[in-house]
């Protein structure tokens, strides 16, 4: 399976995981960025852009779609981070100066493509084939123009949201929170690695300088995106996976076990209430918060009645990391 192939169909994955908020809600901005995301990914296919070029009727209009759409998701996932992150009474400036970017964007795009149409950079003439621009017109400057204004602003807006991400990840609570925005931000390093690989070539198409390296540039772009748009997918479904792990308590039942074994050693028979409070039995049972409560309880106890002479460094650690993940 291709990057591009893995990235769509996890880009579908997210707009899914999405919906069930969106129609609970009426209003899920996460899913108004997966939607665009994933229609721009899959018109962007290889296979796909072909047959939207054929159906509109202009050859290119594939790339236009992709690309005003792509804008679209990241204007809106730049501002899905803004009102993570920002303080509620800062939020509006930040968004109104985003909305503008994103507008500004899509607008010298979508006119950049319109020129190079004009002037004969696409093709007239309908197509099937993966490319949607004429062989001779390739080194067109308004080719350059909008393919430059498509990757320049994806470039800025990653680089954006990946350094919000990098900052708030020492303060998130949640390891799933934490692996999320860090998937995030490794996403939008690799899309920026990426378009930059697209920019470059996109310069040597204009330029005729270094043609032995337009192949591997253009491959590099493939891969990379594809392989972000993995990282992005995954980054972004972690937070509704975080709700149903919390819902479910599978981090108290993962503790409940660790724990069963230095329960077993250092639990005093004074201080244990009754066998129902094993945390062995505690991992399927209903309330898994209250028995791992229990559990550290009569281990802290028997620790402190044994005069502190049970538990190693280790066995303090494992303790740890357990009321960590009660109070958490």
């Amino acid at each position: 399976m291709s990057p591009m192939l893995a990235s769509l169909i996890a880009v579908w994955l997210l707009v899914l995981s999405r919906l069930g908020p969106f129609v609970r809600h009426r209003r899920d901005l996460m899913f108004y960025v997966a939607l665009p995301g994933a229609l721009a990914a899959t018109v962007n296919y290889p296979t796909v852009s072909p047959l939207v070029d054929a159906m509109l009727g202009r050859p290119g209009s594939s790339m236009l779609v992709a690309g005003a759409l792509g804008m679209l998701a990241l204007g809106l996932f730049r501002s899905a981070i803004v009102k993570a992150v920002v303080a509620p009474e800062d939020q509006e400036p930040v968004l109104r100066r985003g909305l503008l970017q994103t507008t500004a964007a899509i607008t010298a795009f979508c006119v950049a493509f319109a020129c190079a149409t004009l002037v004969g950079a696409v093709s007239d003439t309908p197509s099937l084939q993966p490319s949607a621009f004429d062989p001779g017109a390739q080194s067109d400057a308004g080719v350059f123009v909008f393919m430059a204004t498509l990757c320049l602003y994806m470039i800025v807006v990653s680089i954006e949201i990946a350094a919000v991400c990098v900052r708030y990840l020492p303060v998130m609570a949640s390891g799933l929170f934490r692996a999320g925005f860090g998937s995030v931000a490794v996403g939008c390093g690799l899309a920026v690695v990426g378009l930059t690989a697209k920019i470059l070539r996109q310069i040597v198409v204009l330029t005729f300088v270094g043609l032995d390296y337009e192949s591997l540039l253009q491959s590099a772009f493939e891969t990379l995106t594809g392989i972000a748009g993995l990282f992005l997918a995954f980054g972004l479904m972690l937070p509704a996976v975080s709700d149903r792990v919390s819902a479910l308590q599978v981090y108290e039942r993962y503790h409940l076990l660790r724990l069963h074994r230095l329960w077993s050693r250092t639990a005093n028979a004074s201080v244990v209430m009754d066998s129902v409070s094993v945390p062995l039995r505690g991992v399927l049972s209903k309330d898994p918060r209250a028995r791992l409560h229990r559990a550290l309880v009569e281990i802290l106890d028997s620790n402190l009645a044994a005069g502190g002479s049970l538990l190693n460094a280790s066995d303090s650690k494992l303790v740890k990391k357990s009321e960590g993940a009660l109070y958490a």
